[in-house]
C-alpha cells in the first residue's frame, strides 16, 4: 500500500513525463529555449510541492473534513495576496461570492463527516497548504507564459522525495493495479486538471481561479451520484448550490 507522499510523487513525476511528451510533439522545443523557463519555474514548482507536503501532513495529523475545509480557504489567501501584492482589489460582490462558496464547501464537508475533533497541528498545516497554494495561483499569473509546467512538476515532486527520505520511508515501486491508478491520477487531475487550471489565470484573477475549484466536491459527488447511484446528503444539495452560486458571483469580480 502506497502512503499518500509517494502516490503524490509518482502522480507528479507521471504528469510531468505526459506532459513534456505531448509539448515536445506539439512544439518541438530546443534546450535553450527549455532552460530559459527553469528559472520561473523552479519557484513555482517548491510553492506546488509546499502545497502538497503541507497538505498531505494535514490529513495525517487532523480530520479529512477539517483539512479539506481549511485548505478551501485559498480563495481568501489569494484575494489578500492579490490585494497586498499585487492591487488587485475585489469587488463587494466578489467578497460576498467567497463567503458564500466558503460556506457552500463548509456544508459539503459537513455533509459527509463524522464527528471527530480535529487536531490543531493538522489544522494549521491545513491552511499552510492553502497559503502556499495561494501564494502559487499569484506567482503564477504574471510568469504564466515564462514557465515550463513539467519543470513546475519536476520540482514539486523532488520536494515530495525529500520528504519520504527524512521521514525514513521508502520508496516503493507500485504494483499494477497500483500503477493504473497512479496513470489516471496523473493524466487527469494533475496534467490535465491542474494545467487548466494554471492556464486558466490568463483571464481570470487568483481568487477567481482559486473559487472555481470548489466545484471540485460539487462536480465529483454529481458524478458518483450518477455512475454508482449515491444519493447526495440533502445537507450536502443545499451545500453545492451555495458554491455554485458563490462561484458566479465571484466569476462577476471586477479589479481595478
Amino acid at each position: 500500500m502506497l502512503d499518500a507522499a509517494t502516490i503524490g510523487f509518482y502522480r507528479l513525476m507521471m504528469a510531468a513525463a505526459f506532459l513534456a511528451v505531448i509539448n515536445y510533439v506539439l512544439f518541438r522545443p530546443n534546450t535553450l529555449e527549455l532552460l530559459s523557463h527553469l528559472k520561473h519555474s523552479v519557484p513555482l514548482g517548491i510553492l506546488l510541492g509546499l502545497h502538497f507536503i503541507f497538505f498531505i501532513s494535514a490529513v495525517k495529523n487532523t480530520t479529512v473534513m477539517n483539512a479539506t475545509t481549511l485548505v478551501n480557504t485559498t480563495p481568501i489567501f489569494a484575494m489578500i495576496i492579490s490585494l497586498a501584492f499585487f492591487g488587485i482589489r475585489p469587488t463587494f460582490t466578489a467578497l460576498v461570492g467567497l463567503f458564500v462558496s466558503f460556506a457552500g464547501t463548509f456544508l459539503i464537508a459537513l455533509s459527509t463527516a463524522s464527528l471527530i475533533p480535529g487536531n490543531l497541528r493538522g489544522d494549521l498545516e491545513a491552511l499552510v497548504a492553502a497559503f502556499f497554494w495561494a501564494l502559487y495561483l499569484n506567482l503564477g499569473k504574471p510568469l504564466r507564459e515564462k514557465v515550463y509546467l513539467p519543470f513546475i512538476y519536476i520540482v514539486a515532486a523532488g520536494l515530495m522525495f525529500l520528504v519520504i527520505c527524512v521521514s525514513g520511508n521508502n520508496l516503493y515501486i507500485p504494483g499494477l493495479s497500483e500503477f493504473t491508478v497512479l496513470v489516471v491520477l496523473a493524466l487527469l487531475p494533475t496534467a490535465l486538471g491542474h494545467t487548466l487550471h494554471f492556464y486558466s489565470l490568463k483571464g481570470l484573477t487568483p481568487s477567481q481561479a482559486a473559487t472555481s475549484a470548489l466545484l471540485e466536491p460539487v462536480v465529483a459527488s454529481s458524478l458518483a451520484a450518477l455512475l454508482f447511484s449515491e444519493v447526495p446528503h440533502p445537507i450536502f444539495v443545499v451545500g453545492a448550490i451555495a458554491t455554485i452560486l458563490g462561484i458566479f458571483l465571484v466569476s462577476k469580480e471586477t479589479t481595478s
